[in-house]
């Protein structure tokens, strides 16, 4: 089973990132909203059996309280994790399918591109301001001690870090790095900081020095 995670705050956005998701069988899409928000009125939540929507206990604002309940919620196979403001890359369910085939008990990281295509993040392991929360395919089983956390320290790490590097030293470091693309970064977002960001040059000084360590 493919676990897709999200935590719902644009709704808009949902028939658009439900119609980028594959129709197979073996994939479930957990969504989490506040039950503070109003109910949503979709025939593909009432009708479609893969989609379960959760109404957490938290504020409008409380991401880390909405995934962390859905990451509860999950008891097989391997899961992804997908903002509300984005859609599902069709390898992602590709490089589920051969973890699933080589029964793999770990955690997958693949590059991320920006929504005009361009690189975002390399594939590489868990590091700060370099890994984002889409771009990873992971074994469950780690769920049973991994959770996002509600803290962090400006400038220091972040909670997307934090997570994915719980689960980077829970499977021991047992990582495979896949050099594609496996996730989008606000594919259909109208925020334009990816823009911005894209244009610093540090940014792609950077990229370019991991790109360089990884051949060495």
């Amino acid at each position: 089973m493919l676990n897709i995670v999200t935590a719902l705050y644009r709704f808009e956005n949902l028939e658009t990132i439900y119609n980028s998701i594959l129709i197979n069988e073996d994939i479930t899409w957990h969504i989490s909203k506040s039950n503070k928000r109003e109910d949503i009125d979709l025939e593909f939540i009432k009708n479609d059996k893969r989609v379960r929507l959760y109404n957490v206990d938290c504020e409008d604002t409380d991401e880390v309280s909405k995934i962390n309940y859905a990451l509860s919620k999950i008891n097989n196979g391997y899961f992804c994790i997908l903002d509300d403001d984005t859609l599902l890359h069709e390898n992602m369910y590709i490089k589920y399918k051969e973890c699933e085939e080589n029964n793999f008990k770990g955690m997958l990281i693949g590059e991320q591109i920006n929504p005009d295509g361009r690189l975002r993040l390399i594939a590489s392991p868990p590091k700060f301001n370099f890994i984002d929360t889409g771009n990873v395919l992971s074994h469950y089983e780690c769920l049973k001690e991994c959770k996002k956390p509600n803290f962090y320290l400006e400038g220091v790490n972040r909670e997307d870090f934090l997570f994915w590097n719980s689960v980077y030293e829970f499977y021991d470091k047992k990582c495979a790095i896949w050099n594609n693309t496996i996730s989008y970064y606000n594919k259909i977002s109208k925020d334009d900081r990816w823009k911005k960001e894209i244009n610093n040059k540090e940014v792609f000084k950077k990229i370019n020095n991991l790109k360089n360590k990884q051949k060495l």
